[in-house]
């Protein structure tokens, strides 16, 4: 995974965070549960998190879709990068001197 598909699942995951804080405070207000906030606090408070929360939701939806499309585009060879991989190990142990022996 690259980092903007760890970045669109964790936008994901807070978006779905602040919609079940939304719910839970509605359930709040239904069963009519003491609290200390009005209930236009409240109330806004629900329509802000379920806002935010359906924004993110969807940003994280688009962005994920998007690094998906340009991972389709530009395939990564696995087997390419482990033999530059093994090829620069190489270089650089030949280049390195040994440390002196005690």
């Amino acid at each position: 995974m690259n980092a903007n598909a760890n970045r669109s699942m964790l936008f994901g995951v807070v978006g779905g965070y602040l919609i079940y804080l939304a719910y839970e405070l509605l359930k709040g207000m239904i069963d009519k549960t003491p609290t200390k906030m009005p209930a236009w606090l409240t109330v806004l408070v629900i329509v802000i998190f379920v806002g935010a929360g359906g924004a993110l939701i969807v940003f994280a939806w688009k962005s994920w879709r998007k690094s998906r499309e340009d991972q389709d585009q530009n395939p990564v060879d696995i087997e390419q990068q482990e033999n530059e991989l093994k090829e620069e190990t190489a270089k650089e142990s030949e280049t390195e001197p040994e440390a002196p022996e005690k």
